[in-house]
């Protein structure tokens, strides 16, 4: 079979785009698990300790009193690694020193708007995935290993990093793989620190995050801070937006995507909605026809109560009118919005883990 090189990245939850996606999610999950039909639409901008939020919740009015943004943030911050780590030394922004500016349409819903929210509100083009690798979850390789590599840096930094570490982190990977067995070939990682950082302690992290990411295969070359010092990390270090990572959250570059942002989206939005479902059937697809690769692609138009299409290619070839017998779940909005609250888990998770890693797998729709 011919080869073919993949590359993919991952970034961590103290990236400043990560920490907005967090953010936003933090809040949806807020309103979700009190009132499954609340709409978000939020997006969020964060540079050095400023916060910014933006768009719409609406709700019942004593869900929106209960809801503190400003917590939110801050806990998502906090929880990212900004702060005092265990050795004491301290990473900023701080939580607790945050700017937040918030700009927000928020209140109860007017009278009938409820009753519209399983109407598509917007248009939408949703693409799922699945491959037959069941190593990597059924994503591709590059995408897979790059998301495994991030989070054990995660938990190597907490564990071995303290006082040498900062929160924001980068991974991009190269493997070249046949379709059905891969192998990594290069990585390059750049963690965050300080000046007085060990540098022998970045890279046995880095080289021990790599080792057991790629257990049972050939190690992949590995470069280390390839443009030198990552002082200013996070926000202090770049500019954050909510959505700005949508290869990230979906595939990665090996697999096309629709275009639409998840994060700071309630479960009755397309966009979000039809990703996942988009997914599930392809996985589903992947089994029923005992394929080595699905790919779904689903349309909404504005004021659409099911994608008005279908699309489904199995090993490079579109299915024609067989998208009935493939579908074993209700694709109507009002309907895989409900058994979507039911079955996801924490959106936060989600956002900061990957919307498809093999822990979330839908189940139940």
């Amino acid at each position: 079979m011919t080869l073919r090189t993949e590359v993919a990245e991952f970034v961590l939850p103290g990236h400043p785009d990560k920490l907005c996606d967090a953010a936003v999610d933090g809040i949806v999950q807020f309103i979700r698990e009190r009132d499954p039909l609340g709409q978000c639409g939020l997006e969020a901008a964060c540079v050095f300790g400023k916060f910014f939020l933006t768009g719409r919740i609406a709700s019942f009015e004593h869900v929106l009193a209960e809801l503190d943004v400003e917590k939110i943030i801050r806990e998502t911050y906090a929880s990212a690694g900004y702060g005092v780590d265990a050795a004491g030394y301290k990473w900023g922004p701080l939580p607790e020193d945050l700017e937040i500016t918030k700009a927000l349409c928020w209140g109860p819903f007017e009278d009938g708007e409820r009753e519209l929210r399983h109407l598509s509100d917007d248009q939408a083009i949703c693409i799922g995935y699945a491959n037959s690798i069941e190593e990597t979850s059924h994503l591709p390789p590059a995408h897979w290993l790059a998301n495994k590599i991030g989070r054990e840096i995660f938990r190597l930094r907490l564990t071995k990093g303290a006082g040498q570490v900062g929160p924001d982190a980068k991974v991009i990977v190269r493997v070249e793989t046949d379709g059905k067995r891969w192998q990594p070939k290069h990585v390059s990682i750049s963690l965050n620190h300080h000046e007085g950082s060990d540098w022998i302690l970045l890279r046995k992290i880095a080289e021990e995050a790599v080792e057991i990411s790629c257990s049972g295969k050939q190690l992949p070359d590995i470069e280390l801070n390839g443009a030198g010092m990552f002082i200013s990390g996070g926000p202090n270090g770049d500019n954050g937006l909510s959505g700005k990572k949508l290869v990230v959250d979906a595939y990665g570059p090996t697999v096309p995507i629709g275009g639409g942002a998840w994060s700071g989206k309630d479960l009755n939005k397309v966009d979000r909605l039809g990703g996942y479902l988009a997914r599930k059937l392809a996985l589903e697809t992947l089994s029923k026809c005992a394929a080595k690769e699905a790919l779904v692609t689903l349309e909404y138009i504005p004021g659409s109560v099911a994608p008005i299409s279908i699309n489904i290619m199995v090993d490079s070839s579109y299915l024609l009118n067989v998208a009935n017998d493939l579908v074993c779940f209700d694709l109507t909005n009002k309907e895989a919005s409900t058994r979507m609250s039911e079955v996801l888990p924490e959106l936060k998770q989600l956002a900061l883990w990957g919307h498809h890693a093999n822990e979330f797998t839908l189940k139940g729709l």
